[in-house]
This record gives C-alpha cells, structure tokens and sequence, in this order.
C-alpha cells in the first residue's frame, strides 16, 4: 500500500515518513492485521495486489495505531492542585476494537478465526479462497 492509497482510504498525510519508514510500517502492521483475521496473509487478487476493502481495512488499522502513538490505554486518575479527577478513558482503545467496530462486515469476510461469525459463514463462498471457507 503507497502512501497515496493511504490517504485515499483515510484522508490523512503519512508523507512525513520516509519510502522505507512506510515500507516497514505497511509490514508490519500487515502481520499484525492478518493475524488479527487469523491469517498468514491478507488476501490478495491474481496480480498480487491486496483487495481493496482489505486495503481499507488495513489503512484504517494503520490510521488508529498512528492515532494511539504514545497514548495511555486507561487514566485511573488525576491529581490537578489540591484535589483528585478518577476517570478512564476510552479514546486511547487499541485499534484492533476500533477496526473491529467500524468495519466489522469486512472483517467477518475475510476472517478465518474461529468465532460466532463461523455459523453465519459456514456455506459462504468467498472470492480468496475458492469456496473452501
């Protein structure tokens, strides 16, 4: 995925990373979406490319790890002069439950992982891997 597909799926800028800062992030964060769909590897049609509503998925994947960089997964509390704030929060999810929220039709399409969707999946024949879901 360029940094040009990126956008188009997310309308953010990524050019502040170098050509091969992408490369290994794209890599990665590859891996990463794949093993979430309990895959080798994200599907790809005859000439190599991925799908596009998996690039989608992939780009918005990157989109909420970018959006997470550095972020605290919960505040318990918060001590400001003579008095204390507890809280958690919920803008710092991981962004597998942000994916896995937003784009959960694309996700069931392709995931291969043993879950509730394997009943609704069952007979369903999709287009990577020849009817063998």
């Amino acid at each position: 995925m360029t940094q040009d597909d990126y956008k188009l799926w997310t309308g953010e800028d990524a050019s502040k990373y170098s050509t091969e800062q992408w490369t290994k992030l794209v890599t990665v964060a590859s891996i990463r979406l794949a093993s979430f769909l309990c895959l080798t590897e994200l599907p790809k049609d005859a000439q190599g490319k991925l799908y596009d509503d998996i690039q989608c998925l992939l780009a918005n994947f990157m989109a909420g790890v970018f959006a997470h960089e550095g972020t605290p997964q919960s505040i318990e509390s918060k001590h400001v002069r003579n008095f204390t704030i507890n809280f958690k929060t919920e803008a710092a999810a991981n962004a597998f439950a942000q994916i896995a929220k937003q784009y959960g039709d694309i996700i069931e399409h392709y995931s291969n992982c043993d879950t509730v969707l394997v009943e609704r999946r069952k007979n369903y024949h999709c287009r990577w891997c020849n009817g063998a879901c």
